[in-house]
């Protein structure tokens, strides 16, 4: 394995889990509101929403499985060192987002929750993707005594 194809792992494993998450919050979003978001504010007063924010969590803790999975799956070895690698690449930027004081960003303790969520899903998913490759590499191999 290259570095270059870890280092892209990584990467896009860290990119595929902020495309994941916008996309099911926007779907999320206009599927709870009453009509349509027209603007920003309308759709930060659905998005704020108690109910909505936990969902929110939800499938954020289900894309960074995904995005560990995937990551791993392109890593092709070292699955769990690359998922910490992209943890750490993403709990450093949740930082300096999380810092900034944008109208946009989720409540303070929805960015802890994913501060706390995101590093264990992401193992989790490479964990399972290793599991996945360890098999298949079992049961490729033939054994002496299946042969006769």
């Amino acid at each position: 394995m290259t570095l270059a194809r870890g280092a892209a792992a990584v990467l896009i494993g860290a990119i595929l889990l902020g495309f994941i998450d916008q996309t099911l919050e926007r779907v999320l979003v206009t599927a709870l509101a009453d009509t349509p978001p027209a603007d920003e504010a309308s759709y930060l007063a659905v998005r704020n929403r108690p109910a909505v924010l936990v969902l929110t969590l939800i499938s954020h803790a289900l894309a960074a499985t995904l995005a560990g999975y995937i990551l791993a799956k392109i890593a092709g070895a070292w699955e769990v060192r690359h998922a910490i690698a992209a943890a750490a690449l993403l709990v450093v930027a949740y930082v300096f987002a999380f810092m900034s004081d944008n109208v946009l960003l989720p409540p303070v303790w929805v960015r802890a929750v994913m501060l706390i969520v995101t590093p264990p899903a992401l193992i989790a998913g490479a964990s399972i993707r290793a599991q996945a490759r360890s098999i298949q590499q079992e049961a490729a191999m033939t054994r002496p005594e299946e042969r006769s």
